[in-house]
């Protein structure tokens, strides 16, 4: 802690209130959501930030061509313009003859859609399998094929030839190496050779560029150290060139407690990109019990236990953390994704793990706000491996949640641009929202009062805040502020200040 604020901290609660009302959060007109705390001043009656969960659709692609498998995965998606695309593994293991054996060699392979909910897998011909060009295959080369992981450089200095980017590699390549494309399609080496060597890279590693530290930040499998030594978790790296890399430091996890995590799928939420979302897979180690033996797939585990007993034993399901400075993460404990009914098969180490990437679809239903999409893998080891599409509410990966009793929430000192507040929420019938605009002191705002503001209900996206004078703020804009909410049996996902009308 620095120093300066050790003395106002010793000097009482009262100059620190005085302090913080003085250095407002300039939130700008940026769309703020409730993953966190760190714009919350104060929680009262049963308010509470509550974790939802993704809502299972149709499967989106299913790994049944002959280079793909049993071992198929690490997709990541892409929205791109008006294509959506979609880069994986395809692979396949020998598992019923001891031990695992690789059944053939791995590749990189590619998808598309128009929409982000039907795919195809073009022909490409840009390499054989064997003996035929007729597959959509982008790239058959080394370690790299294991958990090649593209992107689109969003840095305005990239090159139009390095637009696409792309990193891959395990211990056998002694690190990550890098790659670069024109067109998300044909690909070469960008890197002479491995840019970080530290971690143990045989998981879906990720990297972007991030507009907010004007870098590339890279997120790698990583053992731990220290207390908790050998436990599987995350690092991360940055680089101002993608060449020159930090050496990876691990992520802290404040509240939590230690969780090994294989991926890590970190990147900034596209509506909200000063906030990282991520989405690891949990590793969970389970004895080899009684009870162990008795989930679906009973025959598969068996036969998987013989072949690599933890294999047959452990699981694995999907987690959801938040970051603002891409270190320190909060995550959630509870599983953003169960393996779910057993009779799916899913409790079984493979299931379960995110696909790298949201993306954005429409409704199955006209007139219905579009919804982000996101796949999960099922059918580990099995000849039915698949890629399914799961949605989730714009917004709608956490909420400020109240019961019927009601509770609310005060932000800290804010300052904002716009004219409106664009409120993200959904009640029951019987439920409500009322917003208070408060100065820097905590006292109502005259005109912005709770008992000013109108009583909302319903379920929007997008609905504007009203006072009895109506919904313009603007004479608000810059300066010190906060907001209360209060809310009954309903969701506040998000909030933002914006100039347009409704």
């Amino acid at each position: 802690m620095r120093t300066d604020l050790i003395m106002l901290a010793l000097l009482g609660p009262c100059l620190l209130t005085s302090i913080d009302a003085a250095e407002p959060i300039d939130i700008g007109s940026r769309r703020e959501l409730f993953v966190d705390k760190t714009l919350i001043e104060q929680m009262d009656g049963q308010a509470e930030l509550k974790l939802h969960h993704p809502t299972p659709r149709e499967i989106a692609i299913e790994f049944d061509q002959p280079w793909e498998g049993n071992a198929s995965g690490y997709p990541t998606v892409i929205q791109d313009g008006d294509l959506y695309r979609m880069y994986y593994r395809g692979h396949a293991y020998i598992i019923d003859d001891p031990p695992l054996k690789q059944a053939q060699s791995e590749t990189v392979c590619y998808a598309e859609s128009s929409d982000g909910i039907h795919w195809t897998k073009p022909n490409l011909g840009l390499f054989d399998w064997p003996g035929s060009p007729e597959n959509n295959i982008i790239w058959r080369g080394g370690p790299e094929t294991h958990n090649f992981a593209p992107f689109i450089d969003t840095n305005p200095d990239c090159p139009p030839e390095q637009r696409y980017k792309a990193i891959g590699g395990t211990v056998t390549s002694k690190g990550l190496l890098t790659f670069q494309s024109a067109d998300g399609i044909h690909w070469k080496p960008l890197s002479d050779g491995p840019v970080v060597t530290k971690g143990a890279f045989d998981s879906h590693n990720t990297a972007f560029w991030d507009p907010e530290y004007n870098r590339y930040s890279m997120y790698v499998r990583y053992f731990s150290e220290a207390q908790f030594k050998g436990l599987r978790l995350i690092g991360m790296s940055h680089s101002s060139d993608f060449e020159n890399w930090s050496e990876p430091v691990g992520l802290e996890y404040p509240g939590s407690p230690p969780q090994q995590m294989y991926t890590n799928q970190i990147g900034p939420y596209y509506r909200a990109p000063h906030v990282l979302f991520g989405f690891p897979t949990r590793y969970v180690a389970r004895p080899l019990t009684d009870y162990v033996q008795t989930l679906e797939p009973v025959q598969l585990r068996k036969t998987l236990t013989a072949a690599y007993e933890r294999v047959g034993t452990d699981l694995t399901d999907g987690l959801f953390m938040s970051s603002r400075d891409g270190l320190s993460f909060h995550r959630w404990d509870e599983a953003f994704l169960r393996p779910g009914p057993e009779a799916e098969g899913r409790w079984i180490y493979g299931d379960n793990y995110q696909s790298y990437g949201l993306f954005e679809t429409k409704a199955d239903q006209p007139g219905m706000p579009n919804e982000i999409s996101l796949h999960f893998d099922e059918g580990a080891w099995r000849d039915s491996r698949l890629v399914r599409r799961y949605t989730v509410r714009l917004d709608g990966f956490v909420s400020l949640h109240a019961p019927y009793a009601g509770g609310e929430v005060t932000t800290k000192v804010l300052t904002f641009r716009g004219k409106h507040l664009s409120l993200n929420y959904a009640t029951s019938a019987a439920g409500s929202l009322r917003i208070e605009i408060q100065d820097a002191d905590g006292q109502p705002i005259e005109g912005f009062s709770l008992d000013d503001s109108a009583e909302l209900f319903g379920d929007s996206i997008e609905q504007h805040a009203q006072w009895s004078s109506g919904s313009d703020v603007s004479r608000l804009a810059g300066q010190p502020v906060r907001l209360r909410f209060a809310l009954k049996d309903g969701d506040l996902y998000s909030y933002r200040f914006v100039d347009e009308a409704h």
